[in-house]
């Protein structure tokens, strides 16, 4: 089982490793708009890994991107809540196509950050730390993983933050519900990972509605009350 879990973390250390300089080549090299280099970059991560997962038999790491799937493009919501609603997300035009005024590859973007905090918990549950620490640690993981995000989104032409309280280019006021989103997605993972796609797809919602209840409660409180 040791081995397993060795060539488990080996193959994903090679592959986001390789994954990252492609997406820094593309980013930096390749003559298309932010958008399709964004749209190509999540395309690749989607078809990519789940075929690399089943070929080399890592069928937990297929579950989990499985699993993730339905999620990431109903997280769509959320974000055009923000950017159409509550007007505090701008997602530039970037030369392609939008879902709202949402970024419409942000429908697979979701995935990978998120794929890297659950996959962080169910190791920690692994080396036998508590469920309550496995979740501060993905809380905390979550502040560090969404925060370069939203640091370094502007610089990059995806997204950006605007009328609400910010430190570097980071809002204030969703930290908190990532930390909520990132918990819960792990938890959920861990409670029904094993259960059949209708099933998965019903808690996918809920997880997404609850995202969104928690940033309009966090605006609330950060741009309105404090």
């Amino acid at each position: 089982m040791k081995k397993v879990h060795f060539l488990e973390e080996s193959f994903l250390f090679a592959y986001f490793s390789v994954f990252t300089i492609i997406s820094i080549c593309v980013l930096r090299f390749l003559d298309f708009s932010q958008g399709w280099k964004f749209f190509l970059l999540v395309l690749l991560f989607q078809i990519s890994f789940p075929l690399v997962s089943l070929v080399f038999r890592f069928y937990n790491l297929f579950r989990i991107w499985l699993f993730l799937l339905p999620l990431s493009i109903m997280m769509v919501v959320p974000d055009w809540f923000l950017s159409g609603v509550l007007s505090v997300l701008v997602f530039p035009e970037d030369g392609f196509a939008k879902i709202g005024t949402v970024s419409a590859y942000m429908a697979g973007l979701w995935s990978i950050p998120l794929f890297v905090l659950v996959y962080t918990g169910i190791k920690l549950e692994e080396r036998s730390v508590s469920i309550i620490g496995t979740c501060l640690w993905v809380a905390f993981l979550s502040v560090v993983v969404f925060g370069l995000s939203e640091a370094f989104s502007n610089e990059l032409g995806s997204w950006y933050a605007q009328n609400v309280k910010m430190s570097y280019g980071i809002a204030h006021y969703v930290l908190v519900p990532e930390m909520i989103l990132s918990v819960a997605t792990y938890l959920a993972y861990q409670g029904f990972s094993t259960s059949p796609l209708w099933m998965q797809i019903p808690i996918s919602f809920l997880i997404m509605v609850q995202y969104a209840g928690s940033l309009a409660v966090s605006y609330l409180f950060f741009e309105k009350i404090m």
